[in-house]
């Protein structure tokens, strides 16, 4: 959540990294009761009420570092975004932030050192409210122009101690609270579907530019299901609620009738079965066992000694009882693994080997989920479900598994942070994510390659924390980079692609046995 403040209350979060964040968040909110107020906020388009807003920030700033210069000293550290490449809308108005807040800080980009010039040019203007509609509105039109889409609904103001901008418009039906507004700083929000207030309120939804057409049934069953935060090393604080994940469901292809190498399935099946996945149990007072039971025999020490017959159930002994673990096989679906190996595509041996291993858990009645994942930038990143707990895996989820194709990047924190939510609703005593990818954490919003490596590494601490054992299984990439997001115990790289369909089962009876 961000802070939140109207005319008569201000909202912080329950919980912030440091309270730095707090005396910024509250010298910000107080900057603009000072000088702020309220615009009629009835037939302006979304773009101009963020970019509006956005200067506004930055006006009631210096004329509060006029009278206080030491706010410089507390606001500072928390612009720390570099130039970049980049053209998303999140990170434009990130970078136009900082320039309105730093008039030394060069960008590069046109649209933002135009900000920064008219912004500049004119101090003197600074105590007229209107200046920010004036300059507001000459960038939300020149952005409108070059048709970079954003998110209005899901647009995070940045920094992270500035406030959302909901006390600087007037509305004729006051905008509900936000959902999270008791929530924890890293808590995740389901997001119910709501496409007809949405569509009312935000007008025509606008599709992201695919390279691919999507097949109908999954067009059809993109939902967003949840939104995650991300984790940015560069200010050492997590932008809540920054990832969305999709619910997709792949198109339904024929499944393979049988397995290619029946030999190979038997041995699989065997294994799996012959796997020590259940809790074990530690019984006392046996009359047979491994190892004595300290408590029962000073019990029957002290009655020989009080001259009473000692009972001789003095062993103790392990047994296991039923399969106790729960496992999700979490498959990259990204466009890499198109590429060809000598059994066809990385994705062809990834489906081929889940397909054994899945087979195999369902005979035994391990409890197993399976699916994909793929990104096409932080608003989309695709969950396909396969399999999920519970659901037999018959054939109806084998056509799923056929009809996984490989498209976009590899937005791998969102995907293991979704990930982590169901197993962590999974009453077993073990919980394991064997995460099968080809590459590196990347997706097209992001230029910096180590903000992805990062997240993800975050990511895996969290699960970690929370009793998930998470392994990848690399089948190329960089071994330094799998090494520090997973572990060194953890990464288990293969010299080829094609020892994927016998070594993944063995990896899964080495992780339980």
């Amino acid at each position: 959540m961000r802070p939140r403040f109207d005319a008569d209350l201000v909202r912080l979060p329950a919980v912030w990294p440091s309270l730095d964040l707090y005396r910024a968040a509250l010298a910000h909110v107080a900057a603009h009761r000072m000088f702020s107020r309220p615009w009629p906020a009835k037939g302006l388009k979304p773009l101009l009420t963020i970019v509006v807003s956005l200067v506004e920030d930055a006006r009631v700033e210096h004329l509060a570092m006029r009278g206080l210069p030491g706010l410089r000293r507390l606001w500072g550290p928390f612009h720390r975004v570099e130039p970049s490449a980049s053209l998303m809308a999140a990170d434009l108005m990130e970078r136009m932030a900082r320039a309105l807040f730093d008039p030394e800080y060069r960008d590069g980009n046109a649209w933002v050192d135009k900000g920064q010039r008219l912004f500049f040019e004119r101090p003197d203007r600074w105590d007229d409210p209107d200046f920010s509609l004036t300059v507001g509105g000459a960038l939300a039109g020149d952005l409108g122009k070059t048709r970079v889409q954003i998110n209005a609904r899901g647009h995070r103001v940045e920094p992270a101690y500035r406030d959302d901008n909901g006390g600087l418009w007037l509305y004729d039906t006051p905008p509900e609270p936000p959902r999270d507004a008791d929530d924890p700083l890293e808590a995740v929000r389901p997001e119910p579907v709501e496409e007809e207030r949405a569509d009312r309120r935000d007008g025509p939804r606008q599709a992201p530019p695919s390279p691919a057409p999507l097949a109908v049934a999954e067009t059809a069953a993109r939902r967003p299901v949840a939104r995650y935060p991300e984790w940015d090393h560069r200010i050492g604080l997590y932008r809540p609620d920054f990832a969305q994940v999709l619910d997709c469901v792949p198109e339904h292809r024929p499944p393979p009738a049988a397995p290619a190498d029946p030999r190979l399935a038997g041995r699989v099946r065997a294994l799996v079965r012959h796997a020590a996945v259940a809790r074990p149990e530690r019984l006392r007072r046996q009359r047979e066992g491994d190892r004595l039971d300290l408590d029962a025999c000073i019990a029957a020490t002290a009655a020989r000694r009080q001259g009473h017959a000692p009972d001789l159930r003095v062993y103790q002994r392990v047994r296991r009882r039923g399969r106790d673990l729960s496992v999700l096989l979490l498959l990259d679906a990204s466009h890499s693994t198109n590429d060809p190996v000598a059994d066809g595509t990385v994705l062809d041996l990834e489906r081929r080997s889940a397909d054994l291993l899945a087979t195999a858990l369902a005979a035994a009645g391990d409890r197993f989920a399976l699916a994909g994942f793929r990104s096409d930038g932080r608003e989309a990143v695709q969950w396909l479900a396969v399999k999920r707990f519970g659901d037999a895996y018959d054939d109806a989820a084998r056509g799923r598994l056929a009809g996984l194709d490989g498209r976009w990047s590899t937005r791998m924190g969102a995907a293991l942070r979704h990930a982590g939510t169901m197993l962590a609703g999974e009453p077993t005593h073990r919980r394991l994510l064997l995460l099968v990818t080809d590459g590196e954490p990347s997706d097209i919003d992001c230029p910096d390659p180590r903000h992805l490596v990062e997240d993800a590494r975050k990511a895996v601490q969290e699960l970690t924390g929370r009793g998930i054992d998470v392994v990848c299984l690399a089948l190329g990439g960089d071994a330094g980079t799998h090494r520090h997001i997973f572990g060194r115990r953890n990464v288990l790289p293969l010299d080829r692609v094609e020892q994927l369909p016998e070594r993944l089962p063995a990896v899964y009876v080495r992780l339980t046995g």
